[in-house]
């Protein structure tokens, strides 16, 4: 089964997952490693590259802020 992303505007979400549910497609939200990737990298500035510790300590800090 192939897996994809999509974007679509918020007044046509229901009729999209409407017709897709029917195609028998599984729809699910948007996955926590997606979510950690998009908040990482609004983090950084641009030109700005990070070093394997400063990737390390981020992760550990989002790990260490969200309940168990």
């Amino acid at each position: 089964m192939d897996t994809f992303l999509i974007k679509v505007p918020e007044n046509k979400t229901s009729l999209v997952k409407k017709l897709l549910k029917e195609l028998g497609v599984t729809v699910t939200r948007e996955s926590n490693a997606i979510a950690l990737a998009k908040e990482i990298n609004n983090s950084i500035s641009p030109g700005k590259t990070l070093t394997m510790d400063e990737i390390v300590q981020e992760s550990r800090a989002v790990r260490s802020a969200k309940p168990q």
